[in-house]
């Protein structure tokens, strides 16, 4: 773990990396998502699903492509309708709260997520005071992650070098962006992948991150 603890600097990813899969937000914000672009374009469901997994893959996000595509819609009404999810069966995250408190670095939340929501997630698993900052898609202009965009912008924004950095992430995509900027990666709750380019990999968090302070 030396090659970690030379790193100062610690940015975690949100969904899906801070909790569990199993918890299945995502799962949630994916048909709204799909029903409000129904709507607003007056496609079908199928159509606007369409649309949705063409922007993921091409750009890393929804948000993104209908930026680009439909200057038209208004960005901040389609994050506040997306991520109205019910979190009422995630569990706190105790055991990763107090790890993270244990390791004496500064850590980072570095999600493709609007602020409210990340907020209020991090609040529902009482870890918002377990980190110096949240940076939220907003601050990248929508150009996300993968893009090296992003994480040239938080970079600048929180001062500090790619190469004073690691990254916790659960998609491929976005580790393979980090480690080419010259951070550490680590992938995290991925037991369908074998293949990959992550320094670490772990499907336990918690137990990762308190391993560091011993």
């Amino acid at each position: 773990m030396t090659p970690l603890l030379e790193r100062d600097v610690h940015l975690f990813d949100l969904d899906n990396t801070l909790y569990p899969p199993k918890n299945a937000i995502l799962e949630q914000i994916a048909p709204r998502m799909r029903s409000f672009i129904s709507n607003e374009l007056a496609i079908s469901i199928e159509e606007s699903n369409q649309l949705c997994n063409s922007y993921y893959q091409r750009y890393g996000g929804t948000i993104r492509g209908i930026q680009l595509h439909y200057p038209s819609v208004d960005l901040n009404k389609f994050s506040e309708f997306s991520h109205q999810v019910n979190l009422d069966k995630v569990e706190k995250a105790t055991k990763l709260k107090n790890a993270l408190h244990a390791f004496k670095k500064s850590r980072y939340v570095f999600t493709n997520s609007p602020l409210p929501y990340a907020t209020r997630v991090l609040k529902h698993i009482d870890l918002y005071d377990c980190f110096d900052g949240i940076f939220s898609v907003e601050l990248t202009g929508y150009k996300m992650k993968p893009d090296p965009h992003a994480f040239n912008t938080i970079c600048q924004h929180f001062g500090f070098e790619a190469s004073d950095a690691a990254f916790y992430d659960d998609q491929i995509s976005n580790i393979s962006t980090a480690k080419a900027l010259g951070m550490r990666t680590v992938l995290v709750n991925r037991s369908d992948i074998d293949k990959h380019d992550a320094c670490y990999k772990t499907e336990d968090l918690p137990s990762f991150v308190e391993s560091l302070t011993k």
